[in-house]
């Protein structure tokens, strides 16, 4: 790998690297099940953060370099900007200016606790009347700043 100053100097693997972050988010969180098609890393599971009423089943679709995609399939959730959710029933969960996702990040660090801190400010939004307790990003969402689940390379 080529110095911060100089960029990569080698492609890299993507199948080695999706393989590595499956292992980690495997090591790491026993309820989700992973398997990659397509250059996309895949994960599925049941997640109920503590002292929340849902168990939630949640998606993971991660394309190497990229935010991976988080998606809630289950209870099903009216999409809404307020709530920092996409139509497709995406997350927003980062402002993209405040991290530059690389192939080197380790998405078992940022996305499985970032999806948790989702359901939590979404089960509080649900019981104080409507209003999203959570940190948002200076500018407001569009449908564009939602994340790949798609290798275009």
């Amino acid at each position: 790998m080529g110095s911060k100053y100089f960029g990569r100097t080698k492609p890299y693997n993507r199948n080695c690297i999706l393989t590595y972050q499956q292992k980690l988010l495997l090591d790491k969180y026993a309820f989700l099940r992973c398997y990659i098609k397509d250059n996309v890393l895949i994960c599925t599971g049941y997640l109920q953060p503590d002292n929340c009423k849902h168990k939630y089943n949640i998606m993971i679709e991660y394309v190497v370099g990229n935010e991976p995609k988080s998606t809630i399939l289950y209870p099903v959730i009216n999409p809404s900007f307020k709530i920092h959710m996409y139509q497709d029933h995406s997350l927003c969960l980062s402002f993209k200016p405040d991290m530059k996702w690389t192939e080197r990040i380790n998405i078992y660090e940022y996305t499985v606790p970032w999806i948790c801190e989702w359901i939590i400010f979404y089960e509080i939004y649900q019981l104080n009347g409507g209003k999203w307790e959570g940190k948002e990003s200076p500018i407001h969402l569009s449908e564009n700043d939602r994340n790949i689940n798609i290798d275009f390379t």
